[in-house]
């Protein structure tokens, strides 16, 4: 088995795809090795009959393992095909001209053997000269030169490293890290299967040795080494016995190559350390640099050749299948609308409306500075190509880039009076409302009436209300208008219930030209036809009773907006602003969103995202907002592991995955992707001009503003002159300049 690996260096455009290459042997037995020595004396025909009849088993046995193991292969998820004759060729003509074969392509090699042999015998023996080269001298084009460290072949140095001690304990994907080494290397994988019989014997022998050493007679001391031996060796004796298992005869051995030359030798010295180290980390296992047995060992492992195992270790059936690096990360799905890449470098595809999820939202989660907002901008500027409507509820302007730099349109909702919003907006005023319609109205109504931590309100009233709203509604109608608050006002304190007048000096702040009702009582409504529209609502962040009513209302607006043009795909992003929803009549509305939102128009989602794990758990719709997001990220995290586990049930390997997460600051941002019963860590690498859409540093965006300011220059042109002089913000760039 052979696993060419290149993972590519952070900041190249490489993209990393492993090649697995299983080449299967089958050895002829000792009974057809017998039966042919001898034919080999005796008359022509009968050795060709039996050399015939003993290829024929040998093929047809051959091809029974190369069908299972395509099956198995293919159970495990690999597309696996059968090589080519030229598919065998090709590998072994790279690995003996590792230089020539990146310039050079592979000769031509007839498939029906040597041309010559079409010439007469006479002549060829008269004229060898005219017979054509061999394959093996057809495919090798350098020399071989051998020293004390390792062997030169085709002007590039080669250094062998073998497993020399096995790990205490094996364990799934115990590999992941050791193939994540950071330089071009090859890992050859050799496995025998002996005679089961002859390995039992051993055994058997063994365990016998042992106990003769350690039995003890009279008030003679004990072998303790002998009788850990003969524990050890009984215990693998009846584990054996009890599951069935097989013992192999594995070799591992890791390739390093390096141009022939100074620095070639220095790169291949620190290369050779860092292998060896990664051994290390296996649980205790050991790597031996070989000297000069670093040929022997690896031509008996070149494609095709006979297997011939120099430094084997002895291995049970389910040490050798945790050691398999048979395995890689998960390249997501068939239709990739967003593109991510994994630690190895390899592309991993995300579609956020793959219809094999349950429903489109998701959830983004991570620390302050973790890479939330780059996250979601890198998927919106993929997504935006597939004609995607975009709806943002932010506090903070993380969007205002990326909504200007497409044509959107970016709404800063403040107390200015430059914007007017009526909850009570109905596209047609001669329609009647809808239920949800009323249901938005008396959640924001419960937000304007209840303190927050305050109880609800009582079902009488709520009856009441939604009484009230449907004959103000009705009477407007008539007129063919559509109700404000003034309206409700007015209609509440000429109720002939008098539990409903109280409510009418409640509206007094959000009516009329104060602060609150030049804002939301009047009419007018929000219209927009933009790709992308980002309602900010930062200018509100003093007055927090209000900015949770706006996040009902523009909710409900969006909604609205989406239903009534069903001919895309639609992501409603609340960044942050989900945590003011503390009245629980806000809370139902919201998750009475979450879980509506799939079945409206071609399929819409809403993405929450917030900085800890604990504002959702104690938030009133965390519970929804976990249950009914299939899509989850988690970013770098600096809160309570025993939160994070409990509220996304993780278990203790994928919590360590989360705390390996890395970040580095304008090259990538790495987060933990739970999508559906899939769980692997992305890296977002986003490009320059991405990577200034979306930061929100505070000297990268000072520069900006200095550019569009002093210069004069737009937007566009700021973001592609800051990429070209920056590419990775401005700090990096001064970084690198010092």
């Amino acid at each position: 088995m052979r696993f060419p690996q290149t993972p590519p260096k952070i900041g190249t455009t490489s993209l990393y795809r492993p090649e697995l290459l299983l080449f299967v042997r089958v050895a002829s037995t000792a009974e057809k090795k017998r039966s042919l020595m001898k034919s080999l004396f005796g008359k022509e025909e009968a050795f060709r009959k039996e050399t015939e009849a003993a290829y024929t088993e040998s093929l047809e046995v051959l091809s029974q393992n190369v069908e299972s193991l395509s099956s198995s292969l293919a159970a495990a998820g690999f597309h696996a095909k059968v090589a080519a004759r030229c598919d065998i060729m090709g590998a072994i003509y790279k690995f003996l001209n590792p230089k020539r074969s990146t310039s050079e392509p592979m000769p031509v090699i007839p498939e029906d053997g040597l041309a010559g042999a079409q010439l007469e015998k006479d002549m060829l023996l008269e004229n060898p000269w005219l017979a054509e080269h061999s394959p093996r001298e057809r495919l090798s084009f350098g020399d071989l030169t051998q020293d004390y460290q390792g062997f030169v072949l085709d002007s590039t140095q080669h250094r062998i490293i073998t497993l020399k001690t096995l790990p205490e304990i094996t364990f799934a994907g115990m590999l992941s890290n050791f193939l994540r080494m950071p330089f071009h290397y090859e890992l050859i994988l050799s496995v025998e299967v002996p005679p089961q019989s002859g390995e039992m014997t051993k055994l058997n022998q063994k365990r016998r040795m042992a106990h003769s050493l350690a039995v003890t007679h009279g008030n003679k001391v004990s072998d303790l080494e002998s009788e850990t031996k003969l524990n050890s060796t009984e215990e693998l004796i009846r584990d054996l016995l009890n599951s069935g298992q097989r013992i192999y005869a594995v070799q591992m051995s890791l390739v390093l190559k390096a141009p022939v030359g100074r620095e070639g030798t220095k790169t291949l010295n620190r290369n050779v350390r860092e292998a060896l180290s990664r051994f290390r980390s296996l649980s205790g296992a050991e790597g031996l640099e070989e000297s000069v047995g670093s040929w022997k060992i690896t031509k008996g492992n070149l494609p095709a050749a006979p297997l011939s195992l120099e430094r084997a270790r002895k291995m049970k059936t389910n040490n050798l299948a945790d050691f398999l690096p048979v395995y890689g990360p998960n390249e997501g799905d068939a239709d990739p609308a967003v593109i991510f890449k994994n630690r190895l470098g390899g592309i991993v595809a995300y579609n956020p409306f793959d219809s094999g999820l349950s429903n489109f939202n998701s959830l983004v989660t991570g620390a302050s500075g973790a890479g939330k907002s780059v996250l979601n901008n890198f998927i919106l500027m993929q997504e935006a190509t597939r004609c995607l409507r975009t709806f943002v509820i932010d506090i903070g302007g993380s969007y205002q880039k990326l909504t200007k730099a497409l044509g959107g349109q970016y709404l800063e909702v403040d107390l200015s009076g430059l914007y007017r919003l009526n909850p009570f907006h109905l596209r047609d005023p001669l329609q009647e409302p809808s239920a949800q319609k009323l249901k938005s109205l008396l959640a924001v109504l419960e937000c304007m009436f209840t303190d927050e931590g305050a109880a609800r309100l009582t079902k009488l009233d709520r009856a009441l209300l939604e009484k009230a709203l449907v004959e103000l509604y009705e009477k407007k109608r008539r007129e063919g208008k559509v109700p404000t608050l003034s309206d409700l006002s007015q209609h509440l304190e000429k109720s002939a219930e008098s539990s409903l007048r109280p409510f009418s000096k409640l509206l007094y702040s959000w009516t009329g030209e104060r602060s609150y009702g030049r804002l939301l009582d009047g009419e007018g409504s929000l219209r927009t036809d933009a790709p992308i529209c980002t309602f900010d609502l930062k200018g509100l962040s003093n007055y927090p009773d209000l900015q949770s009513v706006m996040i009902l209302i523009l909710t409900d607006f969006i909604l609205a907006q989406i239903e009534g043009d069903r001919l895309f795909r639609n992501r409603i992003i609340l960044d942050e602003a989900w945590q003011s929803l503390k009245i629980p009549a806000a809370a139902n509305f919201m998750e009475y969103c979450v879980r509506t939102a799939r079945k409206i128009g071609l399929g819409s989602g809403i993405t929450f995202i917030t900085q800890g794990v604990e504002e959702i758990v104690t938030s009133p719709i965390g519970a929804a907002i976990i249950g009914n997001t299939a899509t989850k990220f988690v970013m770098l995290q600096r809160g309570d592991s025993d939160i994070l586990r409990d509220a996304l049930k993780l278990n203790e390997q994928e919590l360590a995955l989360i705390y390996s997460l890395e970040q580095r600051k304008g090259h990538f941002s790495e987060g933990f992707m739970i999508k559906g019963d899939s769980r692997q860590v992305i890296r977002i690498n986003p490009q320059p001009l991405e990577y200034w859409l979306s930061t929100s540093d505070g000297a990268d965006n000072q520069y900006l503003e200095g550019l569009i300011g002093n210069e004069g220059l737009s937007l566009t042109a700021a973001l592609q002159k800051a990429a070209s002089v920056y590419p990775w913000g401005v700090a990096a760039g001064q970084r690198k300049a010092v």
